[in-house]
């Protein structure tokens, strides 16, 4: 499937340092400037690419449609993954991005962060799921590309959309796919992105890879 990066509206920061490209992939309703400065926050000095989500969803827009939350219409969930990956080939060679980058999803952002490590860890190979580590459907983990590479798991302890109990399932899930989990959970947090939440993936963006739940 061809793409150009123009197909898809979306945000382009080029790197100010030598930091990496964090592809920030917002949340159900909104939009390619919601997660800008939160990315900006976990890589100073580098770059951010943040496209628009490809399926209406007003006020905004998606990334897939669903029939709970968490829980998505798979052909929406694959047709729209695909068509991210080639948009996302056609916007590394349009501005020269070096890959793998690492992804930054925020709720319905976050599944399809994941999926991208799952499907195309070498375009992909890390995710920073913030309210949104919920488990993804069985025939995305079962592609394998979650194997050896990192994840960081980020919720509100009063998160109503993205309760303990989805948490912890996708915990299970990422981590029986092989991949290396680290999960914070913060209390009094609700469905959002805190700048303790993006402190510490800024952290984590730069430490060893060992997985640990906390």
């Amino acid at each position: 499937m061809s793409a150009s990066v123009t197909d898809v509206a979306h945000v382009w920061q080029p790197p100010s340092g030598f930091g990496p490209v964090i592809l920030a992939l917002h949340g159900r309703g909104g939009s390619e400037q919601d997660l800008v400065s939160a990315a900006q926050l976990i890589a100073p000095g580098g770059g951010v690419l943040a496209p628009r989500g490809l399926e209406p969803q007003p006020p905004g827009w998606a990334w897939f449609a669903h029939r709970a939350i968490g829980v998505p219409v798979d052909a929406s969930f694959d047709g729209r993954l695909a068509e991210l990956v080639a948009w996302l080939e056609a916007a590394a060679v349009a501005y020269g991005i070096v890959v793998p980058m690492t992804a930054l999803g925020f709720s319905n952002g976050g599944m399809m962060a994941g999926a991208l490590v799952a499907t195309r860890p070498e375009l992909v190979d890390a995710a920073i799921l913030m309210a949104s580590g919920y488990r993804l459907p069985d025939h995305i983990t079962a592609r394998g590309g979650l194997a050896g590479h990192r994840i960081l798991i980020a919720g509100g302890a009063d998160d109503p959309f993205h309760t303990a109990a989805m948490m912890d399932a996708g915990v299970t899930a990422y981590t029986k796919a092989g991949a290396d989990v680290v999960a914070l959970r913060y209390p009094g947090v609700g469905h959002t992105i805190t700048r303790e939440q993006a402190l510490d993936a800024a952290a984590w963006l730069t430490a060893p890879a060992h997985g640990n739940t906390v």
